[in-house]
């Protein structure tokens, strides 16, 4: 068997090797193997529409809750200052504490 003169199917060097290789070393024949792994990747890859949209809308929606919540921990707070001054204020005069008044109905 005489080794054949090819061309490697990679980077195009001119090599001698067996009438069925085509790769001109192992680096080469990696670099095609990550290749046609990525074509085979980017062909099953589905683009999803209007999936910014969603994105953006729930950044939104989070954007919003973090403010309703930060705004109802200030109001929250201050009422119970309110209501503990209320309560140090009675018994200070030695009566029984004021009955605290919600801003809300229960």
């Amino acid at each position: 068997m005489v080794a054949r003169r090819l061309q490697c199917w990679e980077c195009g060097t001119a090599f001698y090797g067996r009438a069925d290789a085509r790769y001109c070393s192992a680096a080469c024949r990696q670099k095609s193997h990550r290749a046609r792994a990525r074509r085979r990747v980017a062909d099953e890859t589905v683009a999803v529409p209007g999936l910014g949209d969603a994105i953006a809308r729930a950044r939104e929606a989070r954007e919003k809750a973090r403010i309703a919540r930060e705004r109802a921990h200030a109001t929250c707070g201050e009422a119970s200052k309110a209501r503990a001054a209320l309560a140090r204020l009675s018994a200070r005069d030695g009566g029984e504490p004021a009955p605290v008044r919600r801003a809300t109905p229960d």
